[in-house]
């Protein structure tokens, strides 16, 4: 099943045999290409009883299944096990991959003796979130780590953790498919009505699942075509502003929006990206790079401002950057 719903991920499926599967593995990635099912599968092929696949019929399997395996635990950003809550003091909401506490939990559960399989298992999901604390307390636990005992760390940040974390683990980064494997796994998941060009690059396949289950794919093509309009000349700088008013989102998801226009032009300007219909006008009319890159720089300047200073005027900032776009390509 994991094969055929996410084939991306059949390489590294394929990659570690039981025998030789690494003590901590850190898998990384942008959200969105299934690293939370690839590190359960791992978890269920490594407590399995009888296969190197798991094979759904063992006590192990069975366990897993139900939910309560005892040589299986997890965290994650606002939950985690009940066999991590029991045998500790601290208070539930402080059992998560955000607080010291869930480290110091897991690595008590991790130091335990085996009951059903001759493996024990732990999974840190939104492993991104761990403070230095968090991390320097896991790493006690990753350097003495015996052999049949397993810590698996999941991130969506790369490049996000102590060296000596790296040092002790086995780094595997899943990366985006290519816009034809995308589209081949569209039409193999029946969405025949799209393709990969109908959405932000670099976007990943489960992303691209959420928007068409939540019918919200036109919400992207219809602000890229009007920038595009904008670009083109087709629509003015007053009924920009009107549109990015009426629009339902926040003022650093305008910002956002911007800045993905920019930096998708800029990719199929500088050919890291294929030409789209919906991006066709600034291609057209930007002659130098620079100043394409320079204008991205400002927009992520001003949404670093805005996280500090929250009450800065929307309709200033937007038309301050519409008119430095209307600039660039007219």
């Amino acid at each position: 099943m994991i094969e055929q719903k996410y084939p991306w991920l059949n390489v590294a499926i394929n990659q570690y045999s039981n025998s030789r599967f690494p003590s901590c593995l850190l898998i990384d990635g942008e959200p969105g290409l299934g690293k939370h099912v690839l590190a359960l599968y791992f978890a269920k092929k490594l407590l399995c009883l009888e296969a190197t696949k798991p094979c759904n019929h063992c006590n192990s399997c069975v366990y897993y299944e139900a939910g309560s395996h005892p040589d299986y635990c997890f965290l994650s950003s606002d939950n985690s096990s009940s066999s991590l809550i029991a045998p500790t003091s601290a208070k539930k909401d402080s059992i998560t991959s955000k607080k010291i506490d869930g480290i110091r939990s897991l690595n008590d559960f991790i130091a335990l003796s085996n009951s059903v399989s001759s493996t024990r298992v732990g999974i840190i999901f939104d492993a991104h979130l761990l403070n230095i604390s968090s991390q320097n307390a896991l790493l006690k636990t990753l350097e003495e780590l015996p052999n049949n005992k397993f810590i698996l760390l999941v991130s969506n940040k790369r490049r996000n953790f102590l060296p000596t974390i790296y040092s002790r683990s086995t780094h595997l980064s899943i990366q985006n498919p290519s816009t034809e494997d995308i589209d081949d796994w569209l039409l193999s998941q029946g969405f025949v009505d799209y393709s990969a060009l109908n959405f932000a690059p670099d976007l990943t396949p489960l992303a691209i699942e959420r928007l068409i289950a939540t019918d919200s794919v036109t919400h992207y093509q219809d602000l890229t075509m009007k920038l595009n309009s904008y670009c083109s000349g087709n629509v003015d700088t007053f009924e920009l502003l009107k549109y990015y008013k009426e629009l339902d989102i926040t003022l650093e998801e305008k910002v956002d929006s911007l800045i993905l226009f920019l930096k998708t032009n800029l990719g199929i300007l500088l050919g890291f990206y294929k030409t789209n219909p919906m991006m066709s006008a600034l291609n057209k009319n930007v002659s130098n790079s620079h100043d394409l890159s320079e204008l991205i720089d400002d927009l992520i300047e001003y949404k670093v401002s805005l996280n500090l200073v929250p009450s800065l005027n929307e309709q200033i900032g937007l038309s301050y950057f519409i008119f430095k776009l209307q600039a660039l390509c007219r």
